[in-house]
């Protein structure tokens, strides 16, 4: 059904291209050239329709049988990859269909101002013993061809908006699997770029490749069922209009590349778990022993600064926390050092993953805490992931935790849940113990305001995700958002929670496989006393909640077997075709 979808919104797009302009996307035609019938060949770019280098042939076939193609050549090259259209509509199974406007749409890696001469070959008739040829010659444009022939191969990343939001500088995560023969050395070869779909202009964009992999089962032959594969993450920032899609290649194979040399401003300083992280908009120092953020210092021609530095280990992020009496009160932030912790530097991000259980717990918990920083975006990443691993009697299970010193904010704002912005000074709230504030679970967004200082501090949601291993029901028990002040203010979402209620001695019993993760950012602003507004927090709500979908389309290797390989099942069957 996927790939019906997307053939229809295909074949609309490009029946409103060719009724405005007469053709199906931007590109130069060539004059007409055939032996037996009219087809005229243009040259394209790549385009979401087409994510690739193509050409395009447009005939119309005579008769009333269909044409079954068999093979499609260019400069004598044999070309697997292409689809055939009927009247600005998808045609499987590569049939040629008489009457009517026919169109093929054939990958090939087109050079400026080359001559391309393309055959196609097809059969027809009810025995299938009437054979077609069509056969044209083209010379490709002065402009848009390939990027560099001396990168090998591609794959295009098709990134569409959905949300209707204007998307600049949009971190984007993704990852590609290729026969491991065909590259070399992924970091220094893969090249990230971008494709104008109404110019056709390429221009490089800065990009990071990590974690990768490389596979080769011992003992098993090479085949249609296995290959040697290298796969790789893959992360770049990408522009797409609100609603919209563009493309973007993913250049490799070429083992004399040089490593690539971007620089947005984004520098790592310091050792250990107490890095320091500088991009043009904060400074974020973590904290030495346990790799929490510990203070963010805001740019952007403010300078206020962020921090709590006033008990246990004053880190500003403390979550998530474990609590099951007798046993003490103990965060993430508590670790010293986090049992596991990886840093990874690179020109688009920084990253920082932390993992493994928090003592005197380490029976019954383990905690992740991944943050990321980019070089092109003012907010900073977290994600925490809790997990239960022992049957325990929990008092708290919290996440999503910032504590602030109090004499740095003054005021709370956050997004009403009926609409518009809600907001109080901090202390015409009731005083810790008791909650000052009490907010839903999944609210999008909340923040601290420094009048002062002209700033403030974001907490934005994305995802919430609670379950159990087992597929039972997870515990959840008063999840809410809560607004506490003291000498300290801190911003906190319960999970598993009585501390902080009427009966406070209770003990809620969690069973082992209950986990519970989280998305979230931080965001640091500069506050504008005279044009006060949130629209920064709620449009990053907007964009966490709906990231860009991605769509990676490849080329077919010549290794590739030319039809459907059956998995290995337990029993056969028979797969099921739609009818015509």
């Amino acid at each position: 059904m996927a790939k019906k979808s997307a053939s229809r919104t295909r074949a609309k797009a490009r029946a409103s291209a060719l009724k405005a302009g007469g053709k199906a996307r931007p590109g130069v035609r060539s004059p007409i050239g055939s032996d037996q019938l009219p087809v005229a060949v243009s040259h394209g770019f790549p385009v979401p329709e087409h994510p690739y280098y193509h050409l395009r042939l447009a005939f119309s076939l005579e008769g009333a049988d269909p044409y079954q193609i068999r093979r499609v050549k260019v400069n004598g090259q044999r070309v697997r990859d292409f689809e055939t259209y009927h009247d600005f509509r998808f045609v499987r199974n590569q049939i040629l269909k008489p009457g009517g406007h026919g169109e093929l749409y054939v990958r090939w890696d087109w050079k400026a101002k080359q001559i391309d001469a393309v055959e196609v070959q097809a059969e027809g008739g009810p025995k299938g013993d009437r054979p077609l040829a069509l056969k044209a010659r083209a010379a490709a444009p002065p402009y848009g061809g390939y990027w560099d022939p001396a990168w090998r191969w591609y794959a295009s990343f098709v990134l569409s908006e959905t949300a209707g939001l204007e998307r600049r500088d949009e971190p984007v995560h993704t990852s590609l699997a290729v026969y491991a023969d065909r590259v070399h050395d992924p970091k220094r070869e893969v090249r990230v770029v971008s494709v104008d779909p109404l110019s056709g202009q390429q221009r490089e964009v800065p990009s990071q490749v990590h974690e990768v992999k490389y596979y080769k089962a011992e003992g098993v032959k090479a085949g249609e069922e296995y290959q040697p594969t290298t796969t790789f993450q893959l992360s770049f920032f990408a522009d797409v209009p609100a609603g919209g899609s563009r493309v973007y290649l993913a250049f490799y194979g070429n083992p004399k590349a040089k490593p690539p040399a971007y620089s947005d401003g984004l520098t790592v300083s310091g050792h250990g778990p107490g890095i320091a992280i500088d991009n043009p908009f904060y400074r974020v120092e973590l904290h030495p022993k346990s790799g929490s953020i510990d203070e963010i210092q805001l740019k952007m021609g403010v300078g206020g600064r962020f921090y709590h530095h006033l008990e246990t280990n004053g880190s500003l992020h403390w979550n998530p926390c474990f609590y099951a009496p007798p046993k003490p009160w103990l965060h993430a932030s508590d670790w010293d050092p986090p049992p596991e912790h990886t840093v990874l530097v690179g020109p688009a991000f920084v990253s920082t993953q932390r993992s493994g259980p928090v003592d005197p717990y380490t029976e019954e918990s383990h905690m992740a805490v991944t943050y990321r920083f980019y070089s092109r975006t003012p907010w900073i990443f977290l994600s925490t992931l809790l997990q239960v691993r022992k049957d325990v009697a929990a008092k708290a299970l919290r996440n999503g935790e910032v504590v602030l010193d109090r004499k740095l904010v003054d005021e709370f704002a956050w997004s009403d849940p009926e609409g518009g912005v809600g907001r109080m000074a901090i202390t015409d709230g009731p005083r810790h113990p008791k909650h000052a504030k009490v907010l839903p679970a999944d609210l999008p967004w909340a923040c601290f305001l420094n009048r002062r200082a002209r700033c403030g501090l974001g907490m934005v949601q994305g995802k919430l995700a609670d379950f159990r291993l087992d597929g039972g029901l997870p515990k959840i028990f008063n999840r809410y958002h809560y607004l506490q002040w003291g000498k300290w203010v801190y911003f906190c979402r319960p999970l598993v929670y009585t501390f902080a209620s009427a009966n406070n001695a209770r003990l809620v019993p969690v069973t082992a496989g209950n986990m519970y993760y989280e998305e979230m950012a931080l965001l640091p602003f500069p506050l504008d006393p005279e044009r006060e507004d949130f629209d920064a927090l709620e449009l990053l709500h907007l964009k966490l909640s709906h990231p860009l979908d991605v769509q990676v389309v490849e080329d077919t290797d010549a290794r590739a077997p030319e039809g459907w390989v059956p998995p290995v099942l337990v029993q056969e069957f028979e797969e099921m075709e739609d009818e015509e």
